[in-house]
């Protein structure tokens, strides 16, 4: 049985604003956040989600590109934290 998300159907998953409810992170500045991290929160998680690629300056006066993801639930953010085989570790 296909199991169809209503959110995915109206195309209204990925926000464009992100809202002050929202659990949101930095990912690293290394990190390059390509087409396989969105398939991974597309296919693995059920909520509402927002991506930023915002520019910010590093402690070394480098213009840097910042990127910021926010999840409606708090716990997906920390399920994509623990469990995104795409992210760097240290």
């Amino acid at each position: 049985m296909l199991d169809l998300n209503p959110i995915d159907v109206l195309k209204e998953r990925e926000v464009g604003v992100i809202h002050p409810h929202f659990a949101k992170t930095k990912v690293s500045d290394s990190e390059r956040f390509d087409y396989d991290i969105v398939n991974w929160i597309k296919s693995k998680l059920k909520g509402r989600y927002f991506i930023s690629h915002t520019p910010s300056i590093d402690y070394e006066g480098k213009l840097r590109i910042g990127t910021f993801i926010g999840f409606e639930e708090e716990k997906e953010l920390t399920y994509f934290m623990l469990a995104c085989p795409y992210l760097r570790r240290n």
